[in-house]
């Protein structure tokens, strides 16, 4: 029969360190794999009209693509002037990862704000914006005489001086940074489980 004392032998400091170093690869590995998982949301990839186009020519439409596939059901695509008023037509057109939103047939030139929210197969929302300039051509009366022009003619669009509305932007919680974040954690666990097996063996 084993004695107590026997029962009792404490762990020899190589194995306790092979312990310690496979319960931090553990730890790192299901780390990564939850980071990585949680990461996996849907993210705008482009926008058409770009980030701060400036147009000579009104757009019919605005196409937005995304890194996967997004719900038909709850993507919402607006529109709007500097105003405020929504020139949008009608309800998003979805395609897998491809979201196209019809304009109103006649844009005033301005700056326009691109708003959406899209959701991901996993339930995720994703929201964001962008935007552009619409810039039109103003046409003027002939002059009368070289001396004096006439003014413009009347209803000619004047082009304001404009600051372009912000690019693409999704919301803050995409997983990139964190999934960094987390295996960098990871990686200053495993260099301290290096260093007390190291610590362990040198024990006498």
């Amino acid at each position: 029969m084993f004695s107590h004392s026997s029962m009792r032998r404490p762990l020899s400091p190589v194995l306790a360190a092979a312990l310690t170093a496979s319960a931090l690869v553990l730890a790192l590995f299901t780390t990564v794999i939850s980071a990585t998982s949680a990461a996996a949301h849907a993210e705008l990839v482009s926008i058409t009209p770009e980030r701060d186009a400036r147009l000579t020519a009104a757009p019919t439409e605005v196409v937005l693509e995304f890194s996967e596939p997004v719900s038909a059901s709850f993507a919402t695509v607006l529109v709007t002037t500097a105003g405020g008023v929504v020139v949008t037509r009608g309800r998003p057109a979805v395609v897998g990862a491809r979201i196209t939103q019809a304009l109103s047939s006649r844009l005033d030139a301005g700056a326009y704000r691109v708003a959406f929210r899209v959701v991901s197969p996993d339930g995720h929302p994703v929201t964001g914006d962008s935007g552009f300039t619409l810039l039109l051509a103003s046409s003027a009366s002939p002059s009368t005489s070289a001396a004096s022009a006439s003014p413009p003619a009347k209803g000619s669009p004047v082009v304001p001086v404009l600051t372009p509305a912000r690019g693409p932007r999704t919301s803050p919680d995409g997983g990139l940074g964190r999934l960094v974040t987390v295996i960098a954690g990871a990686v200053g666990l495993l260099i301290i489980g290096a260093g007390l097996l190291t610590w362990l063996r040198k024990r006498p």
